[in-house]
């Protein structure tokens, strides 16, 4: 299958496009096909889409919860949702965090449930993640009085952030038929780990204006 809209090219991007792809490179590592098509087709979208992927799935860029337990949930958001995108995304990243192919291979299914890789505070937002997925976690007493006896509402409003912009990402992606970059090119995350701070993204969110009237003119 062939991507269903054209992304945009660094060369060709201009004024608000420009912005998104250079804050992109900066805290994802690398400009994914996703954020070439919104920025192709509505730009002032895409830069507030980017800034949100970026304080709610990097290190120092807004949430203050451990990266590994919001990426665990990113994983398992796009594993369940079978979005063969994002989980090659997201698993890549996972490996800048510390977590491994045998950790990526138990959440794919049942296992990570009596897997020893993982703490009982991992498996409780691991669950929670999938049953947030399925729309169960309404419902799902067990899994929501487990995820409140081992985590702070703190890391509950922030794995369910990570959750939740998952499952839009994943139905974008799969609904444009979104190209998966070469595994070399997606490495490239692991660069945008450390090194980040509040500042850094607060600094792209200022140049906004400049770039939105440049573009209207």
């Amino acid at each position: 299958m062939s991507q269903r809209l054209k992304g945009l090219s660094h060369e060709d991007a201009t004024d608000v496009a420009k912005e998104v792809f250079s804050a992109s490179d900066q805290f994802l590592g690398r400009t994914s096909n996703l954020v070439r098509i919104l920025s192709n087709h509505s730009p002032y979208i895409a830069r507030w889409f980017l800034g949100l992927v970026a304080t709610v799935r990097q290190p120092g860029l807004g949430a203050t919860t451990d990266a590994r337990l919001r990426n665990l949930a990113n994983i398992k958001t796009s594993m369940t949702n079978a979005c063969t995108y994002c989980t090659a995304h997201t698993s890549i990243f996972g490996q800048g965090l510390g977590i491994g192919v045998k950790e990526c291979e138990a959440l794919d299914g049942d296992a990570y449930k009596t897997s020893d890789l993982f703490n009982d505070k991992e498996k409780a937002v691991i669950a929670w993640a999938e049953s947030m997925t399925r729309n169960t976690a309404q419902r799902d007493k067990a899994v929501w009085e487990e995820l409140k006896r081992q985590c702070t509402d703190v890391e509950i409003v922030e794995v369910s952030m990570a959750c939740a912009m998952f499952n839009m990402i994943n139905r974008l992606n799969d609904s444009f038929w979104t190209e998966l970059e070469t595994p070399e090119y997606n490495k490239k995350q692991w660069n945008a780990v450390k090194d980040l701070s509040i500042d850094d993204i607060e600094t792209y969110a200022g140049r906004f204006p400049a770039a939105g009237q440049a573009q209207r003119k």
